[in-house]
């Protein structure tokens, strides 16, 4: 018995310090990418962990086809059940990192998310993956979570797919600003360059060949 409980005691240090060093790591990478202060002034408390397809977990700072992120992830954090969130992933590089004059693209955008339940969230924008142009180069994309002072009114209407305008110079700080909910509680950091199943979005979202 004595020796299960060391066991169990091991295994929760052994988990609070993975959890700790990725913590760290998704922070470091952030600066590293220069997120601050380009993005945000504070880098997420903590790791957002990301599954795509039910096949593959998101890799902070690693590089990903937009064929591999066309479905809507899967995400976990260490949310309070009783709360609510805000998820937002955006693309500040568009239409590249060189002249973002598009910063950020809105390319998901849940409210009043209770606990980790996304599905019971108030889309405002539905998710559609990185859509990187030819030549572009690689861009970064951010999955951000907000936690929210309480189930809120946002004045946002719901942004259809095709609505490019929308969908362009979303700035994040102002929108976490203007509903009081300070540093992102939770986040991760991918980037993506163009492949094959971009010119298929493209024409899917706005009716245009690119």
């Amino acid at each position: 018995m004595k020796s299960l409980g060391l066991l169990l005691l091991l295994l929760g240090f052994f988990c609070l310090s993975r959890s700790q060093e990725d913590n760290e790591n998704v922070r470091r990478i952030m600066k590293e990418l220069d997120v601050m202060p380009e993005i945000l002034d504070e880098p997420p408390k903590e790791l957002l962990r990301i599954r795509y397809d039910n096949t593959f977990d998101i890799e902070e700072g690693k590089s990903y086809t937009p064929t591999e992120l066309k479905f809507q992830p899967r995400l976990d954090w260490n949310a309070d059940p009783e709360s609510f969130y805000t998820v937002i992933m955006i693309c500040p590089d568009a239409p590249n990192r060189e002249n973002p004059m598009y910063r950020s693209w809105l390319h998901w955008l849940v409210v009043n998310v209770p606990g980790v339940d996304i599905m019971k969230g108030q889309p405002i924008s539905d998710y559609f993956g990185p859509l990187p142009p030819k030549d572009s180069g690689i861009q970064r994309y951010l999955i951000l979570v907000y936690q929210q002072s309480d189930k809120l009114n946002f004045e946002e209407q719901k942004i259809e797919l095709s609505d490019a305008d929308g969908h362009s110079n979303f700035e994040v700080k102002k929108f976490a600003q203007k509903y009081e909910m300070g540093s992102p509680v939770a986040g991760n950091i991918f980037q993506s360059r163009w492949d094959e199943y971009v010119p298929e979005l493209m024409k899917t979202l706005y009716g245009v060949n690119e």
